[in-house]
């Protein structure tokens, strides 16, 4: 499999250290983001990547190294505000849309669309204005394959749980990577974790795997993608030509 481990990792005012236990899971967590790749599928692995909610302590990418390319090589900024990433994801490439058109698609007031256009066209590049009001955007501005979030938690599973189901308004799905724990806690954390979906590893073994498939929502898949695009920016190698 080809599997791309990138570290964004940069001093947070604030951000304490982590214990030495709980950096030991780390090497288990990156383990279980190999695994939820089929070997078909490329593999980008982000440390500490700031979320649109959260900062897991790894972000699995599975496929979409093509269209991860695409996106760094184009010269729009990452667009993380929520209202911008929406519109773009909401573009089209060709077909010109107008402010109204965005508005009904996403969901949201025309008036609160049209406030970020200006800035989307004439500042980031995000929109290009073809005739008057009638907007496409950059071809690499896409969503990318499935993210998931992964957390690593010593023994504190109700805390990790708060954690990943922050993460599932932008990731797709999460794995909780745990430390020992009894049988009771893993019987319940059991229960809640496959309610979500989501995955768990405690003491290194697989309990439960994620149910890994892109949520229906291109407005949130394209608003996970940008911010992923801002932690690779410095230190993403792109793929080699063919």
């Amino acid at each position: 499999m080809n599997a791309n481990v990138a570290d964004t990792l940069k001093p947070r005012a604030g951000k304490r250290f982590q214990p030495t236990k709980e950096l030991a899971l780390h090497e288990p967590a990156l383990r279980a983001c190999v695994d939820i790749a089929s070997p078909r599928r490329d593999l980008t692995v982000v440390r500490e990547m700031t979320g649109p909610y959260g900062i897991p302590d790894f972000t699995a990418i599975i496929g979409g190294r093509i269209d991860l390319d695409a996106r760094l090589a184009c010269p729009v900024p990452p667009l993380l505000n929520e209202i911008d990433s929406a519109i773009a994801a909401v573009a089209h490439g060709k077909a010109a849309r107008t402010a109204d058109s965005f508005a009904r698609s996403i969901g949201w007031p025309v008036t609160t669309i049209s406030r970020r256009i200006p800035h989307l066209f004439l500042r980031s590049g995000g929109l290009t204005e073809i005739r008057p009001g009638r907007y496409v955007r950059p071809e690499g501005i896409r969503p990318l394959g499935s993210v998931v979030a992964v957390e690593a938690k010593v023994d504190d599973w109700r805390q990790a749980l708060r954690q990943v189901r922050t993460y599932t308004v932008w990731a797709d799905s999460y794995i909780v990577v745990m430390g020992s724990l009894t049988g009771r806690a893993t019987e319940k954390m059991l229960g809640e974790v496959g309610k979500d979906g989501g995955g768990l590893v405690v003491d290194g073994s697989w309990v439960l795997r994620p149910h890994v498939q892109p949520t229906r929502e291109r407005k949130r898949r394209v608003w996970a993608a940008e911010h992923v695009l801002a932690a690779l920016r410095e230190t993403y190698q792109p793929s080699p030509a063919p």
